[in-house]
């Protein structure tokens, strides 16, 4: 019973080895793009310019821990073809694998600007180990820099910049930095955070023209014009579904999958970012803890164990000296309550949608993050009023 997973980062890693663990004994081959073995992500925006940062040092795996679980790791594998009838894949010199089981872990790739602003190797995206090669070799002898979208991978590209004296601005087309995915109220947080700090935010501005001059651009929006040296992108990602849409399975946004994770087509499984979990989340997850999740639920069902439990979504990030964690999925036209934490500058906002608490965004607020988890994954119930009242003990709800 062989498996083959296509995609190395953290999606399929995480399946191969939970699949090792729980005593899989059968091939595991890993089929990669990447010319080297992938690294983590988190490290690539928010730890770039640091004196320690270094490939080898965030390298999901060295080569000896595939070596050492008998897991065949195929890198550089630009193209391939599945045939989920014969289950078998041939790749682009012909060799063909069997399978038994096969796991599609391609993840999404970052989006670029129109050509009709600007060229694409031009646009400095963030994906890859590559990517931030590209961006910090680009940053030599430049100064001012612009960041076009203001997500979270945007942010921490401008803290990190910040931190190492360069002038940054960024430009976002929606009416606040993080529309899409946080609370209003935190993002008016870290507004003033970037601000304070020296970022220059541009919200409510859109794209209209971006002229070369020599090495450095001028760009212009609906509402201002300015010179900068480089152009970093950070305008979202889409998921990889061109090889499930070519082998028919169903798809949308993203791969659709059941809760466990298995496709429309018998045996053959999507994880990560190009998986659209439509019954128990609606959305696809773009995230490091829905990559591991998604890849759990898979292994348990494989291995013949019981279904892993539904887990709330959450995320971190890093910015200047702020740790953020959220738990849940923000909402439109939540209504949202601030709670202060116990330990100073530590605070945390809660977002109910037709009175159920759908999402916490904590900052510098371990403690609250974690009661917050729990009461997501022990489904207790808690009501506005008692968030409201500062002094409401959140453990008495879970003891």
């Amino acid at each position: 019973m062989s498996i083959i997973i296509i995609g190395g980062s953290h999606a399929g890693i995480s399946l191969a080895e939970n699949l090792r663990r729980g005593g899989y004994k059968n091939k595991i081959t890993i089929i990669e793009k990447q010319k080297n073995i992938p690294t983590e992500k988190p490290p690539l925006s928010k730890k770039f310019l640091e004196s320690t940062f270094d490939e080898e040092n965030i390298k999901l795996r060295n080569q000896s821990w595939f070596k050492d679980n008998l897991i065949e790791i195929l890198l550089n594998i630009k193209s391939l073809e599945v045939f989920p009838h014969e289950n078998f894949v041939r790749l682009y010199n012909k060799v063909e694998i069997n399978y038994d089981y096969l796991v599609i872990a391609s993840g999404a790739k970052a989006n670029k600007l129109p050509i009709e602003l600007i060229p694409i190797e031009s646009q400095n995206i963030l994906r890859d180990f590559n990517d931030i090669k590209k961006i910090k070799d680009n940053l030599l002898d430049k100064k001012h820099t612009t960041i076009i979208g203001g997500g979270y991978i945007g942010l921490e590209l401008a803290s990190s910049l910040r931190k190492a004296d360069f002038e940054v601005n960024i430009i976002e087309m929606s009416e606040r930095i993080l529309q899409r995915v946080a609370s209003k109220e935190l993002s008016n947080f870290f507004t003033s955070l970037h601000e304070e700090n020296g970022v220059k935010i541009f919200c409510n501005e859109r794209l209209e023209k971006i002229k070369p001059l020599g090495s450095a651009f001028q760009i212009n929006t609906n509402k201002n014009k300015f010179n900068t040296d480089l152009l970093l992108v950070g305008i979202g990602v889409t998921p990889e579904i061109e090889l499930a849409k070519n082998i028919g399975v169903s798809y949308d946004r993203g791969i659709i999958v059941n809760e466990n994770y298995e496709t429309s087509l018998k045996n053959i499984f999507a994880i990560g970012d190009c998986a659209l979990n439509k019954s128990e989340y609606g959305i696809v997850i773009e995230s490091i803890h829905h990559a591991q999740f998604s890849a759990s639920r898979v292994s348990s069902y494989i291995l013949g164990q019981s279904k892993i439990k539904y887990e709330e979504p959450w995320f971190w990030s890093d910015q200047f000296d702020v740790k953020f964690q959220s738990v849940g999925l923000y909402r439109p036209n939540s209504e949202t309550i601030f709670r202060k934490g116990k330990r100073e500058g530590s605070k945390s906002w809660w977002s109910f949608n037709n009175q159920k608490l759908v999402c916490v965004e904590a900052i510098n607020d371990v403690q609250n993050f974690s009661f917050a988890k729990r009461i997501f994954e022990n489904k207790i119930s808690v009501n506005k009023n008692q968030i409201e009242d500062q002094n409401f003990d959140l453990k008495s709800l879970i003891t």
